[in-house]
């Protein structure tokens, strides 16, 4: 037997439709945001994500997977979806000549992590990315879709962790005053941090490892040396946050993994998933945009992950079922039922037949297993009058009906038999 690879899942029936419910609030989410959906290329060249993450992050030295393809230049699979997202906005100079943009997408990202819980190779993520404004409440908004989405989902025992990391011009002295204060204790720094030391001084702040993290407690905050106009904004996205009730924790030490980051960034946070306790997290970009070959366009944006919302929800999601199951007696009744598909696929009805002549014990059986709500049967009776008979699981009521009717009869079914109306 040839089995999946390491760090990669099969998403099969008995988990879609819990899947598919967190797909679906964070579509009608963001719709309500206006935000617009992208598909972006699970395969970029290797440049989107060096130039965007930062050459000495995590992802870009140790967790992307490569490959060189025949004309010898260096692709990648895609380990997040901003860096790629904004390589599309810039490509498509159409969106980009408008004031603002707001995009959303969702699908599957790759690193070559150590498999564990919450943590995968082949992992799927939704996100959402604004362009075009500075304005604190952009930043606000982002983390209210979010927090509108976790809801919807019945995600509650959440924190959300906001910071502000500042902007290149002021972020240096803070950089110069980090350095000095882990050079001290570069001794007690695990072997990736010596390295961040030297690369990439902000990236301590993100080590998950014990070994540093009493070093990371006694850090200096970087909001004791960010500019005013950056500690306005973090101000004034406080207030909105506090004014609509949006529930946030001050987390002065908290940057993000990556170095496309300014001012704004922030998690959501649990304590039920062990050590990958985020599964949502952003910030602003005002820089990327321009790093990436465009003009300079400010920006803000986050990611959720879909397995770990997956492990968050509660209990399992009954599923949707099909609208009707036809039974039927073989022979000319299985023809007479068959001919009965296209006006239910028509409309919009999900159904479903099992073509071998088996008994109606059975078939009544299959069609409650399958969480029918409608049995649509014809035996030899029925096809003798030419009529059909329909059975309400539900209830157990049934009724007869002319096949001359059966049009008649679908207007009539209730809409909420419809698989796609009926999910929430």
């Amino acid at each position: 037997m040839i089995s999946k690879p390491p760090g990669i899942e099969d998403i099969f029936p008995d988990r879609i439709e819990k899947w598919n419910r967190i797909v679906d609030a964070a579509r009608s989410s963001f719709v309500s945001f206006n935000y617009r959906e992208c598909i972006i290329p699970i395969m970029e060249f290797a440049e989107v994500f060096t130039r965007g993450l930062g050459g000495a992050t995590d992802i870009v030295t140790k967790e992307m997977f490569t490959l060189e393809d025949r004309g010898g230049r260096n692709l990648a699979l895609r380990p997040e979806g901003t860096a790629s997202l904004v390589r599309a906005y810039v490509e498509n100079g159409e969106f980009n000549r408008l004031s603002t943009c707001k995009f959303f997408y969702h699908g599957p990202m790759f690193r070559a992590e150590r498999p564990q819980k919450g943590r995968l190779r082949q992992f799927n993520q939704f996100g959402a990315e604004m362009f075009g404004s500075i304005d604190p409440y952009y930043d606000f908004e982002i983390i209210l879709v979010m927090d509108t989405i976790a809801r919807k989902l019945g995600i509650m025992d959440y924190t959300l962790l906001l910071n502000s990391i500042g902007c290149p011009e002021c972020r240096g002295g803070y950089i110069k005053v980090l350095s000095e204060y882990y050079l001290e204790k570069s001794e007690s720094l695990c072997d990736d941090c010596k390295t961040r030391l030297n690369k990439n001084p902000l990236r301590l702040l993100d080590c998950k490892k014990e070994k540093c993290r009493p070093l990371k407690e006694e850090a200096p905050f970087i909001r004791d040396y960010i500019c005013e106009g950056c500690s306005t904004h973090h101000e004034k996205l406080q207030k909105l946050l506090d004014d609509n009730n949006v529930r946030n924790t001050d987390a002065p030490r908290l940057v993000r993994g990556l170095d496309y980051y300014t001012r704004t960034t922030f998690e959501f946070v649990t304590d039920r998933l062990g050590g990958q306790n985020a599964f949502a997290a952003g910030g602003r970009y005002d820089n990327l945009v321009e790093q990436s070959g465009g003009k300079s366009t400010p920006a803000v944006g986050f990611a959720a992950g879909i397995e770990r919302l997956f492990l968050l929800m509660d209990g399992a999601v009954n599923s949707a079922g099909i609208d009707f199951y036809l039974v039927h007696s073989g022979g000319e009744s299985l023809n007479a039922a068959i001919k009965l598909i296209p006006p239910l696929t028509s409309r919009g009805f999900s159904m479903d037949i099992d073509p071998e002549k088996t008994s109606f014990k059975q078939q009544m059986k299959k069609a409650n297993k399958e969480n029918a709500r409608l049995v649509l049967i014809i035996g030899e009776d029925e096809l003798m009058e030419k009529k059909f008979t329909v059975k309400e699981m539900s209830s157990g009521s049934q009724a007869s009906y002319g096949l001359d009717t059966f049009d008649e009869y679908l207007k009539g079914v209730h809409v909420s038999a419809r698989r796609h109306e009926g999910r929430s």
